[in-house]
């Protein structure tokens, strides 16, 4: 049969393909996503089995591509067994198959499983049982096994409904054993031929990112994508950046293991020996720990929420995997490059041959091969100052670290700000408008130009609610009588000019 061309389906019978999943000789591919279906959606898949409804067909993948493949179904584990290509991978009807694997193959130990599911004999439905054994709930775990199910039916022999349990467990039996589904298998094709197929069957319309195919390409023994993404997420958690994109991290770990950061780059991770890309691994998670440790402590940022563009920490990380102890001056220009490229929106749009052309900089940067880090593009500061305020936007996030780092000082009272708590998270909480919006709208100001970043400021709880709608000419003059001989230094920790309290 040509796989590629001619795709046919194979009649099976549940029981073959749980079988197939639980020993292996049907993979599920890392790339699909994780179990996700509720105790609603199990239920209602055996139901519909049960009374003999259609469930549709699933999709096989037959090939020689070595592949990550999941070693658990839930908390159920899928047996071991020597590897053996050409083999099997499903691409669609991973959740169907996932739960009649776990319900017909549980241990039976945690009576809290997902797959704890028994049939109630009396009233002919699928329940997950509230711990309490009855007479009438027939586990599906005891199904397939003939000796397990003769002597859960051997129970009912006493049972004065021994008849209509017999035949509703029999019935359960034959429903389950005797369901046939359509398996239809392709072939031939490379992992990048066969993404296109996945997204398109894929139900939730997800497409497989460039982290998806590699996940499963380059899994081994030795190595696993995903515990390298795992362990650095999880070292950056206490600076609050274990959100770092899977993309980013996988752009690091291809340039650790010596290539670029863009897919082509990317794509050479598949021919790499386990123990290269381990090694390369380690690098990168090292390169993390450094970048994030400088951005936390040198930079007013406190979580990567807060950071403008992914591509900033990317290159910073690629700065220290190179230079783990750079110089103070090195760590000067890093911090302006990290400003320059915030303020003028430089990463807002970019591609391969930039991005290359970047990274060459910075590598050149940290390995002293040249000792500027250079930057050309010219920065509209009144563009940025007169943008509107929203904090998904890198611009805003950018005025919000511009505030942090100049230390401010409430309006009102000159009390510090506490801006690790305004920047723990991205919402607008802490951000208050200068000139209260009333005030503006009543003459006249539109809403892009009351929400500019020029008339936003981080105020106290408190400050804030004291001045509320008040108009500016009464809460300037009370801001002033307040603050004194320091009414300067607190309106430069502001950016706020002076001359502002001229308007009325």
């Amino acid at each position: 049969m040509n796989f590629k061309n001619d795709p046919k389906p194979d009649i099976l019978r549940i029981e073959e393909l749980v079988l197939k999943v639980k020993t292996g000789d049907i993979k599920l591919p890392k790339f699909q996503r994780p179990f996700v279906w509720k105790k609603e959606d199990i239920l209602a898949l055996l139901d519909s089995i049960y009374k003999s409804y259609p469930i549709g067909s699933i999709l096989l993948w037959l090939t020689k591509e070595k592949l990550a493949s999941e070693r658990k179904i839930g908390d159920l584990d899928i047996n071991e067994r020597p590897e053996e290509y050409p083999t099997n991978y499903l691409l669609d009807g991973q959740q169907r198959l996932s739960t009649l694997c776990g319900a017909l193959y549980w241990d039976g130990k945690d009576t809290k499983s997902m797959w704890n599911i028994v049939f109630d004999l009396e009233r002919e439905t699928f329940i997950y049982p509230e711990e309490e054994e009855k007479i009438e709930y027939f586990p599906l775990n005891k199904l397939l096994s003939t000796i397990d199910f003769l002597n859960k039916c051997r129970q009912f022999e006493t049972h004065k409904q021994k008849e209509k349990y017999f035949r509703n467990a029999e019935s359960l039996l034959k429903s389950i054993k005797d369901y046939k589904i359509a398996a239809v298998t392709i072939g031939d094709m490379s992992i990048n031929e066969v993404a296109p197929i996945f997204e398109r069957i894929n139900s939730t319309g997800r497409r497989l990112t460039m982290v998806d195919l590699m996940r499963a390409a380059t899994w081994s023994g030795q190595f696993d994508l995903n515990d390298t993404i795992d362990s650095i997420r999880t070292s950056l958690s206490i600076q609050r950046f274990e959100d770092v994109p899977e993309t980013e991290i996988v752009r690091n770990l291809s340039s650790c293991a010596g290539f670029g950061i863009n897919k082509d780059d990317i794509e050479k991770l598949r021919g790499c020996d386990p123990a290269v890309l381990k090694e390369a691994g380690e690098k990168c998670k090292n390169a993390y720990e450094h970048a994030v440790d400088f951005i936390t402590r040198e930079l007013p940022v406190t979580s990567h929420d807060y950071i403008p563009y992914s591509l900033q920490v990317t290159m910073i990380v690629d700065f220290f995997d190179k230079c783990p102890r750079p110089t103070f001056e090195q760590r000067e220009q890093l911090k302006q490059w990290f400003w320059k490229t915030s303020i003028s929106r430089y990463f807002a749009a970019f591609n391969t041959a930039q991005l290359a052309i970047d990274l060459r900089n910075v590598q050149d940067f940290a390995l002293n091969i040249q000792s500027q880090l250079r930057f050309t593009r010219l920065i509209d500061f009144e563009n940025f100052s007169n943008d509107s305020f929203r904090l998904n936007k890198a611009t805003s996030k950018t005025f919000g670290l511009l505030l942090a780092s100049n230390k401010p000082l409430s309006l009102l009272d000159g009390t510090s700000i506490n801006t690790n708590t305004a920047l723990a998270v991205v919402n607008r909480h802490e951000y208050h408008h200068i000139f209260p919006k009333a005030f503006l709208r009543s003459n006249g100001y539109s809403l892009d130009q009351i929400d500019n970043h020029s008339n936003i400021c981080m105020l106290s709880l408190g400050n804030n609610r004291e001045i509320s709608d008040t108009k500016p000419s009464i809460y300037f003059k009370t801001l002033i009588e307040k603050l004194g001989g320091n009414l300067d230094r607190v309106l430069a920790s502001n950016l706020i000019n002076k001359e502002a309290l001229e308007v009325r």
